[in-house]
Protein backbone atom coordinates (compact mmCIF):
# COMPACT_ATOMS: atom_id res chain seq x y z
CA UNK A 1 0.00 0.00 0.00
CA UNK A 2 1.54 3.36 -0.84
CA UNK A 3 1.88 5.65 1.85
CA UNK A 4 -0.76 7.98 2.74
CA UNK A 5 -1.15 12.02 4.93
CA UNK A 6 -4.28 13.42 5.40
CA UNK A 7 -4.02 17.14 4.62
CA UNK A 8 -5.89 20.57 5.26
CA UNK A 9 -5.71 23.87 3.18
CA UNK A 10 -8.26 27.13 3.78
CA UNK A 11 -10.18 27.71 0.80
CA UNK A 12 -12.62 31.35 0.40
CA UNK A 13 -13.07 31.13 4.27
CA UNK A 14 -13.44 27.03 4.66
CA UNK A 15 -11.25 23.94 5.04
CA UNK A 16 -11.07 21.72 2.84
CA UNK A 17 -9.76 18.15 3.41
CA UNK A 18 -7.67 15.74 1.19
CA UNK A 19 -6.04 12.91 1.15
CA UNK A 20 -2.21 12.68 -0.28
CA UNK A 21 -0.92 9.33 -1.66
CA UNK A 22 2.65 8.45 -2.43
CA UNK A 23 4.73 6.39 -4.54
CA UNK A 24 7.53 4.34 -2.76
CA UNK A 25 10.38 6.28 -3.94
CA UNK A 26 12.14 9.11 -1.82
CA UNK A 27 12.79 11.38 -4.52
CA UNK A 28 9.88 14.22 -5.43
CA UNK A 29 7.55 12.94 -7.42
CA UNK A 30 4.94 14.52 -10.33
CA UNK A 31 1.54 15.00 -8.49
CA UNK A 32 -2.27 14.64 -9.79
CA UNK A 33 -4.90 16.60 -8.36
CA UNK A 34 -8.59 14.44 -8.46
CA UNK A 35 -11.92 15.87 -7.88
CA UNK A 36 -14.67 14.31 -7.68
CA UNK A 37 -18.02 15.01 -9.21
CA UNK A 38 -21.22 16.73 -7.58
CA UNK A 39 -23.02 15.09 -4.53
CA UNK A 40 -19.75 12.77 -4.24
CA UNK A 41 -16.47 12.81 -2.08
CA UNK A 42 -12.92 11.27 -2.26
CA UNK A 43 -13.00 8.25 -1.20
CA UNK A 44 -14.48 6.82 -4.36
CA UNK A 45 -11.12 7.53 -6.05
CA UNK A 46 -8.69 5.90 -3.63
CA UNK A 47 -8.15 3.04 -5.85
CA UNK A 48 -6.94 5.34 -8.70
CA UNK A 49 -4.82 7.01 -6.31
CA UNK A 50 -3.96 3.84 -5.37
CA UNK A 51 -2.97 2.95 -9.17
CA UNK A 52 -0.92 6.38 -9.64
CA UNK A 53 1.31 5.70 -6.73
CA UNK A 54 2.37 1.95 -8.18
CA UNK A 55 3.46 4.55 -11.46
CA UNK A 56 5.37 6.66 -9.35
CA UNK A 57 2.65 9.37 -9.22
CA UNK A 58 1.87 11.26 -6.22
CA UNK A 59 -1.92 12.51 -5.88
CA UNK A 60 -3.71 14.92 -4.07
CA UNK A 61 -7.79 13.63 -3.61
CA UNK A 62 -10.17 16.31 -2.61
CA UNK A 63 -13.13 16.79 -0.91
CA UNK A 64 -14.53 19.46 -2.51
CA UNK A 65 -16.17 22.74 -1.46
CA UNK A 66 -19.45 21.57 0.44
CA UNK A 67 -18.86 18.00 0.03
CA UNK A 68 -17.48 15.06 1.93
CA UNK A 69 -15.31 16.39 5.28
CA UNK A 70 -14.74 19.34 3.83
CA UNK A 71 -16.14 22.70 4.62
CA UNK A 72 -18.62 25.11 2.87
CA UNK A 73 -22.61 25.00 1.90
CA UNK A 74 -23.57 21.29 1.90
CA UNK A 75 -23.84 20.02 -1.53
CA UNK A 76 -23.31 23.51 -3.37
CA UNK A 77 -21.87 22.55 -6.41
CA UNK A 78 -20.40 26.46 -7.36
CA UNK A 79 -16.98 26.78 -10.11
CA UNK A 80 -15.65 29.70 -8.65
CA UNK A 81 -15.54 27.79 -5.48
CA UNK A 82 -14.04 24.79 -6.61
CA UNK A 83 -12.05 26.59 -8.85
CA UNK A 84 -10.80 28.66 -5.87
CA UNK A 85 -10.45 25.05 -4.49
CA UNK A 86 -8.15 23.96 -7.37
CA UNK A 87 -6.10 27.49 -6.85
CA UNK A 88 -5.87 26.67 -3.20
CA UNK A 89 -4.69 23.31 -3.83
CA UNK A 90 -1.97 24.64 -6.08
CA UNK A 91 -0.32 27.02 -3.47
CA UNK A 92 -0.29 24.18 -1.07
CA UNK A 93 1.05 21.50 -3.32
CA UNK A 94 4.31 24.46 -4.02
CA UNK A 95 4.51 24.37 -0.32
CA UNK A 96 5.26 20.62 -0.19
CA UNK A 97 9.26 19.17 -1.13
CA UNK A 98 8.03 15.86 -1.74
CA UNK A 99 6.42 17.03 -4.85
CA UNK A 100 7.47 18.12 -8.36
CA UNK A 101 6.19 21.67 -8.93
CA UNK A 102 6.32 21.93 -12.26
CA UNK A 103 4.68 18.75 -13.16
CA UNK A 104 1.30 18.43 -11.55
CA UNK A 105 -1.81 17.12 -13.19
CA UNK A 106 -5.49 17.28 -12.52
CA UNK A 107 -7.94 14.84 -12.94
CA UNK A 108 -11.96 15.53 -12.91
CA UNK A 109 -15.11 13.07 -13.09
CA UNK A 110 -18.42 14.28 -13.91
CA UNK A 111 -18.43 18.73 -12.28
CA UNK A 112 -15.22 17.35 -10.83
CA UNK A 113 -14.25 17.26 -15.32
CA UNK A 114 -15.97 20.80 -15.42
CA UNK A 115 -13.79 21.88 -12.85
CA UNK A 116 -10.36 21.19 -13.93
CA UNK A 117 -11.06 22.19 -17.50
CA UNK A 118 -12.66 25.53 -16.10
CA UNK A 119 -9.45 25.69 -14.37
CA UNK A 120 -6.84 25.06 -17.26
CA UNK A 121 -9.21 27.23 -19.46
CA UNK A 122 -8.69 29.81 -16.79
CA UNK A 123 -4.68 29.36 -17.16
CA UNK A 124 -3.56 27.71 -13.78
CA UNK A 125 -0.28 26.08 -13.95
CA UNK A 126 -1.58 22.36 -14.77
CA UNK A 127 0.68 19.72 -17.09
CA UNK A 128 -1.99 17.17 -18.04
CA UNK A 129 -5.20 16.54 -17.45
CA UNK A 130 -7.92 13.49 -17.81
CA UNK A 131 -11.42 13.89 -17.43
CA UNK A 132 -14.01 11.10 -17.05
CA UNK A 133 -17.40 11.54 -17.72
CA UNK A 134 -17.11 15.42 -17.89
CA UNK A 135 -20.01 17.46 -17.54
CA UNK A 136 -19.53 20.24 -20.30
CA UNK A 137 -22.92 21.63 -21.05
CA UNK A 138 -26.55 21.29 -19.98
CA UNK A 139 -27.77 17.71 -19.09
CA UNK A 140 -31.19 18.64 -18.36
CA UNK A 141 -33.74 17.78 -21.21
CA UNK A 142 -36.03 20.56 -22.76
CA UNK A 143 -38.89 20.08 -20.28
CA UNK A 144 -36.52 19.65 -16.99
CA UNK A 145 -34.72 23.38 -17.92
CA UNK A 146 -37.38 25.38 -17.36
CA UNK A 147 -38.07 24.03 -13.95
CA UNK A 148 -35.05 24.03 -12.45
CA UNK A 149 -34.50 27.80 -13.13
CA UNK A 150 -37.87 29.18 -11.89
CA UNK A 151 -36.82 27.15 -8.81
CA UNK A 152 -33.23 28.31 -8.70
CA UNK A 153 -34.55 31.90 -9.13
CA UNK A 154 -37.39 31.50 -6.15
CA UNK A 155 -34.30 30.53 -4.45
CA UNK A 156 -32.42 33.30 -5.30
CA UNK A 157 -35.53 35.60 -3.78
CA UNK A 158 -35.65 34.09 -1.07
CA UNK A 159 -31.90 34.27 -0.03
CA UNK A 160 -32.06 37.92 -0.54
CA UNK A 161 -35.19 38.06 1.89
CA UNK A 162 -32.67 36.28 4.92
CA UNK A 163 -34.61 32.47 4.05
CA UNK A 164 -33.24 29.23 2.91
CA UNK A 165 -33.11 28.36 -0.65
CA UNK A 166 -35.18 26.05 -1.95
CA UNK A 167 -34.44 22.48 -1.31
CA UNK A 168 -35.80 20.20 -3.83
CA UNK A 169 -36.99 16.33 -2.98
CA UNK A 170 -35.92 14.27 -5.65
CA UNK A 171 -34.46 11.37 -4.10
CA UNK A 172 -36.95 9.62 -6.52
CA UNK A 173 -34.90 10.48 -9.45
CA UNK A 174 -32.35 8.20 -8.74
CA UNK A 175 -33.53 5.03 -9.72
CA UNK A 176 -34.80 6.95 -12.66
CA UNK A 177 -31.22 7.22 -14.52
CA UNK A 178 -28.62 4.41 -14.21
CA UNK A 179 -25.66 5.51 -13.06
CA UNK A 180 -23.77 2.64 -13.90
CA UNK A 181 -24.10 -0.48 -16.30
CA UNK A 182 -22.65 -2.92 -13.82
CA UNK A 183 -26.25 -3.81 -11.85
CA UNK A 184 -24.16 -4.09 -8.19
CA UNK A 185 -22.37 -0.36 -8.90
CA UNK A 186 -25.51 1.27 -10.14
CA UNK A 187 -27.50 -0.46 -6.99
CA UNK A 188 -24.46 0.72 -4.27
CA UNK A 189 -24.59 4.48 -6.10
CA UNK A 190 -28.42 5.18 -5.58
CA UNK A 191 -28.65 3.63 -1.93
CA UNK A 192 -25.13 5.66 -0.76
CA UNK A 193 -27.00 7.69 2.25
CA UNK A 194 -24.97 9.98 1.45
CA UNK A 195 -26.00 10.23 -1.92
CA UNK A 196 -29.64 10.14 -0.91
CA UNK A 197 -29.29 12.89 1.76
CA UNK A 198 -27.90 15.15 -1.09
CA UNK A 199 -30.50 14.12 -3.51
CA UNK A 200 -33.36 14.27 -0.72
CA UNK A 201 -32.57 18.02 -0.50
CA UNK A 202 -31.72 19.28 -3.22
CA UNK A 203 -30.14 22.87 -2.94
CA UNK A 204 -30.93 26.22 -5.96
CA UNK A 205 -29.60 27.65 -6.93
CA UNK A 206 -26.77 26.40 -4.98
CA UNK A 207 -26.85 23.27 -7.06
CA UNK A 208 -27.91 24.00 -10.24
CA UNK A 209 -24.59 23.75 -11.79
CA UNK A 210 -23.64 20.50 -11.91
CA UNK A 211 -26.82 20.45 -14.14
CA UNK A 212 -25.62 23.87 -16.53
CA UNK A 213 -22.66 24.31 -17.45
CA UNK A 214 -21.12 26.42 -20.48
CA UNK A 215 -17.83 25.13 -20.50
CA UNK A 216 -17.75 23.89 -24.00
CA UNK A 217 -17.30 27.53 -24.54
CA UNK A 218 -14.24 27.89 -23.44
CA UNK A 219 -12.41 24.88 -23.85
CA UNK A 220 -10.39 26.18 -26.61
CA UNK A 221 -8.21 28.22 -24.22
CA UNK A 222 -6.84 25.03 -22.79
CA UNK A 223 -3.79 24.60 -23.61
CA UNK A 224 -2.44 21.39 -22.25
CA UNK A 225 -2.57 17.58 -23.42
CA UNK A 226 -6.29 16.60 -22.39
CA UNK A 227 -7.26 13.08 -22.55
CA UNK A 228 -11.10 12.41 -22.42
CA UNK A 229 -12.61 8.89 -20.99
CA UNK A 230 -16.31 9.20 -21.16
CA UNK A 231 -19.07 5.94 -21.19
CA UNK A 232 -21.04 5.02 -24.28
CA UNK A 233 -23.50 3.82 -21.94
CA UNK A 234 -23.47 7.26 -19.78
CA UNK A 235 -27.62 8.07 -19.43
CA UNK A 236 -26.41 11.32 -17.09
CA UNK A 237 -23.84 13.17 -19.64
CA UNK A 238 -24.08 11.42 -23.13
CA UNK A 239 -21.04 10.74 -24.68
CA UNK A 240 -22.08 13.44 -27.68
CA UNK A 241 -20.69 15.77 -25.07
CA UNK A 242 -17.21 13.86 -25.07
CA UNK A 243 -16.81 13.90 -28.36
CA UNK A 244 -17.44 18.03 -28.57
CA UNK A 245 -15.19 18.19 -25.86
CA UNK A 246 -12.95 16.31 -27.52
CA UNK A 247 -13.35 18.18 -31.23
CA UNK A 248 -12.89 21.61 -29.79
CA UNK A 249 -9.94 21.18 -27.41
CA UNK A 250 -6.99 22.04 -29.50
CA UNK A 251 -3.42 20.79 -28.01
CA UNK A 252 -2.72 16.96 -27.40
CA UNK A 253 -5.51 15.22 -26.90
CA UNK A 254 -7.42 11.75 -26.35
CA UNK A 255 -10.58 10.39 -26.89
CA UNK A 256 -11.71 7.31 -25.32
CA UNK A 257 -15.41 6.16 -25.46
CA UNK A 258 -15.94 2.94 -23.44
CA UNK A 259 -18.66 0.94 -24.69
CA UNK A 260 -19.50 -0.89 -21.57
CA UNK A 261 -19.19 2.07 -19.11
CA UNK A 262 -22.17 4.28 -18.04
CA UNK A 263 -21.50 7.54 -16.05
CA UNK A 264 -19.72 6.12 -13.17
CA UNK A 265 -16.90 5.16 -15.21
CA UNK A 266 -14.06 4.77 -12.48
CA UNK A 267 -16.52 1.80 -10.59
CA UNK A 268 -17.98 0.60 -13.61
CA UNK A 269 -17.90 -2.52 -15.84
CA UNK A 270 -14.69 -1.20 -17.64
CA UNK A 271 -12.75 0.90 -14.59
CA UNK A 272 -9.74 -1.29 -15.00
CA UNK A 273 -9.58 0.69 -18.51
CA UNK A 274 -9.80 3.54 -17.50
CA UNK A 275 -7.29 3.58 -14.25
CA UNK A 276 -5.11 2.33 -16.77
CA UNK A 277 -5.48 4.97 -19.39
CA UNK A 278 -5.87 7.84 -16.81
CA UNK A 279 -2.54 6.49 -14.83
CA UNK A 280 -0.50 6.01 -18.61
CA UNK A 281 -1.56 9.53 -19.59
CA UNK A 282 -0.13 11.29 -16.45
CA UNK A 283 3.05 8.80 -16.98
CA UNK A 284 3.69 10.00 -20.01
CA UNK A 285 3.26 13.67 -19.68
CA UNK A 286 4.51 14.76 -16.09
Amino acid sequence: MPRQESIQFRSLGATIVGRMFFPRQEHPSPVVIICHGAFDYKEHFFELAEDLAKEGIASLVLDMHGHGESGGQRYHVKMDEWLEDLRCALKYLRQRTDVVHEAVGAFGFSSGGTAVLEAAAEGLPLKALVTLDATVRSVLKWYESPFFRVASLLGRCKVMLGLKEVRLPLAFALSQVRAAVDDNINRAVIQDPYIIEAYSRLPLPGSLECFEVDTLKRVGRVTCPVCVIHGARDEVDPPASAEMLFHRLRGDKALHILPENGHMGHMDTQKREVLQLTCQWFKNRL
